[in-house]
């Protein structure tokens, strides 16, 4: 209305809680006198999120390309050093066997973080079968207590009364879920993680809240990004993996998080529904 032209743009409602593509126009009389406008909304949502997918897909691809290369032009060299550090620890004493042994144990984690890049490059084949949701939750809890106890943090369950059935690969979305887990035992002491589960719509949810540090506002947006981590060591590829697990099962992940507060992760499933 200012300045009487067209204009055409995309805009995220939060209250309908979509994108929408909104054209807007000028009406004028045969005068040419300002008398008014068109408005034409169209949601993409659904759009919006296919291109996101695509476009997420295609930087994964890249960077599992190029991790691909490096992990593997670093492990020959690297299992030499390796095989060579040990035997001289076993043959040095004093002062210089400990050096030895910092080597020994440095490649070591070395080895850790190129298997985990590997497994994340590389495409597994998934075995999916109906599982009950709030069984899978409850087992994948008892897992990782011990890992909870070492920070004396505590794990509440509320599960839904219904009974929530997906199709799924347990095994994969334990996966997921353990990594949610790791970094909230990580990011947490003396503290309380919550998991829950309901059903909305056709969906099984599972929320799990954290009472940790929480995740800082301009670091959200790369959480699921390869190879981001805030973390002194760590390769970045936890939250990526689990990001990419749900997406092959057609499910969704959002997270919330205030810095010093908490963070709640919420992962949406597809319900098997009859």
């Amino acid at each position: 209305m200012v300045t009487k032209r067209s204009h055409v743009g995309e805009i995220e409602d939060p209250h309908l809680g979509g994108t929408f593509v909104v054209s807007n126009s000028p009406i004028f009389d045969s005068s040419g006198n300002f008398v008014g406008t068109v408005h034409i909304s169209r949601e993409i949502t659904e759009l919006r999120n296919l291109r996101e997918r695509v476009i997420h897909s295609e930087r994964m691809a890249a960077l599992g390309e190029l991790a691909a290369r490096v992990a593997h032009e670093i492990r020959n060299p690297l299992i030499s050093i390796g095989g060579f550090a040990r035997r001289l620890e076993k043959k040095l004493s004093g002062d210089i066997q400990e050096y030895a042994k910092i080597i020994v144990n440095e490649v070591s984690r070395l080895e850790n973080i190129l298997k985990e890049i590997l497994g994340f490059v590389k495409t597994a084949r998934i075995n999916k079968c109906r599982v009950d949701i709030n069984e899978l939750m409850n087992e994948i809890a008892d897992f990782i207590v011990p890992t909870m106890d070492e920070k004396d943090n505590a794990i509440l369950r509320e599960f839904s009364d219904d009974t929530l059935i997906a199709v799924i690969d347990p095994d994969k979305i334990k996966e997921a879920i353990i990594n949610i887990f790791t970094n909230a035992a990580h990011a947490t002491e003396h503290g309380t993680l919550t998991v829950r589960t309901w059903q909305e719509h056709d969906e099984a949810v599972i929320e799990l809240v954290d009472t940790g540090h929480g995740i800082k506002e301009e670091d959200l947006k790369n959480i699921f990004n390869p190879f981001f981590t805030t973390k002194s060591q760590g390769t970045g590829l936890g939250l990526a993996v689990t990001h990419n697990i749900v997406q092959e099962h057609n499910g969704k992940i959002k997270v919330d998080s205030t810095w010093g507060r908490g963070t709640a992760f919420r992962i949406y499933l597809p319900l098997d529904t009859p």
